[in-house]
């Protein structure tokens, strides 16, 4: 009865948790200056906040921003509200990364208005062939590629649509249909790793790395992770294949190809398929990503191939959330609190172990909760780990941010696929956290390989 009142009473979790936050601040050490007490009880206070939703993901970051504005711009903190310092925190919304990944939606909406996913997603699977094995390899294949462009929500949906009437041919009996029907969520969740704009953890960890002077053009963090994205792409159908043995040896798969496009939907290829193209060679022409997706924007709007309404379908909930990890991070920098985390004895014993250990939070944290909200808590914690290069730090986290599959409520993509009803919970835990596991290994040993063949990383 208690625990249906506190489940239901969004008044009394809230003040729970800001009593919870109080008791944190108030029994901080000695050793914690107060400008750090205060973001100490706002990263408590939103941590829980996140955690238990009580109000939506992005409101909690804009009290988050607020917070840090009145307590440490305010007499006592450390910065002058007259001076302007509470800027510092209003400039995450502006930054490099928050453009890249504005860009990258309104790309992915003019992707979704004209079609041009589905015709990517045809022209690909038409390539794997009628075994049941390449078959589910095109389909996530499909899927992961434009999870790295796109939303992995809106890429599962609309390949759950294109999978659908592919398993009327099949049996329902048929153990293949369930593998099917999961590959679609691990494959969008695997592939939105692959490019800085393919999934939130990833722009966090480049702007708090950014923060830090160390700068992840877009090719940059694809050399690290999409080789990674590729080889759980495999893992993943070798995994699902073999315990989803199909008992049939051949399926048709029918795909029907269009054959002519109107004017704006071949000026919207064309501008999607040059801006991916300049992202990619960014180290040749050295145009930030940035820049280039606001190009891409202004001409979608300015060409009239966007408009209005398509502009109130982008995730601004999704920026906002990120704008609030950015300044959190940047609060417990100019603080002290992350200088004082440094100094704590649990991070004298430094290494690998260490960084495994946070991975695994994340992996667990985002089992339950938003992987964007773990992502801005973990990354600005993990970047302090001393003896370790600041890319790996970031990037390891966020990737493992990426990796939880085993509960519908792990990933839009996973209650995507669990709403179609042709799959049981047991069927997404067994499978997810098995590939859960062997993603987290794949970073923790491979990518640190990865990396350091892509950087230099001694």
């Amino acid at each position: 009865m208690l625990l249906k009142v506190f489940k239901d009473s969004i008044p009394l979790k809230a003040s729970l948790v800001i009593l919870f936050a109080l008791c944190a601040y108030f029994m901080a050490p000695a050793s914690m200056s107060e400008p750090s007490r205060r973001v100490f009880f706002i990263f408590v206070f939103s941590a829980l906040f996140w955690a238990l939703e009580i109000i939506p993901l992005y409101a909690t970051s804009l009290l988050v921003i607020l917070l840090e504005t009145f307590f440490l711009c305010r007499p006592g903190g450390v910065m002058n509200m007259d001076s302007g310092g509470y800027k510092v925190f209003l400039l995450p919304f502006g930054s490099p990364i928050i453009i890249l990944f504005l860009g990258g939606f309104i790309l992915a909406c003019a992707m979704q208005k004209y079609n041009i996913d589905r015709i990517i997603a045809r022209r690909l699977l038409k390539l794997f062939g009628n075994k049941p094995y390449m078959i589910m390899l095109g389909f996530m294949m499909s899927t992961a590629f434009l999870s790295m462009w796109m939303s992995n929500t809106a890429t599962t949906a609309m390949m759950i649509a294109m999978l659908l009437p592919l398993l009327k041919q099949i049996d329902p009996a048929d153990p293949y249909r369930t593998g099917l029907i999961l590959s679609i969520p691990f494959a969008a969740n695997i592939g939105g790793i692959g490019t800085p704009v393919g999934t939130p953890p990833n722009a966090i960890a480049i702007g708090i790395l950014a923060n830090k002077g160390i700068y992840l053009n877009f090719i940059s963090w694809m050399k690290m992770a999409f080789p990674l994205a590729v080889i759980l792409i495999f893992a993943t159908s070798v995994v699902l294949f073999v315990m989803y043995r199909p008992k049939t040896e051949t399926i048709q798969l029918n795909i029907e190809f269009q054959k002519s496009f109107d004017r704006k939907t071949k000026m919207a290829m064309t501008i999607a398929l040059l801006t991916v193209l300049l992202w990619l060679t960014s180290e040749i022409h050295k145009i930030p990503a940035a820049v280039i997706a606001l190009t891409a924007a202004g001409l979608f709007a300015a060409l009239g191939l966007l408009d209005r309404d398509d502009f109130k379908t982008i995730d601004w909930d999704v920026l906002v959330l990120m704008w609030g990890g950015l300044a959190l991070g940047k609060g417990m920098e100019i603080s002290g609190l992350t200088q004082w985390i440094v100094d704590l004895p649990l991070f004298e014993h430094t290494g690998f172990v260490l960084v495994a250990v946070f991975c695994l939070l994340g992996l667990l944290l985002s089992t339950f909760m938003s992987n964007t909200a773990t992502a801005n808590l973990l990354i600005p914690i993990v970047m302090v780990i001393p003896g370790e290069n600041n890319i790996l730090l970031a990037a390891t986290v966020a990737l493992s941010c990426s990796f939880a599959m085993a509960l519908p409520v792990s990933t839009p993509p996973n209650a995507i696929a669990f709403a179609t009803n042709m799959i049981h919970s047991k069927d997404m835990l067994k499978a997810g956290a098995l590939i859960s596991i062997i993603s987290l290994l794949a970073v923790l040993l491979g990518f640190r390989l990865i990396v350091t063949a892509a950087f230099g990383i001694k």
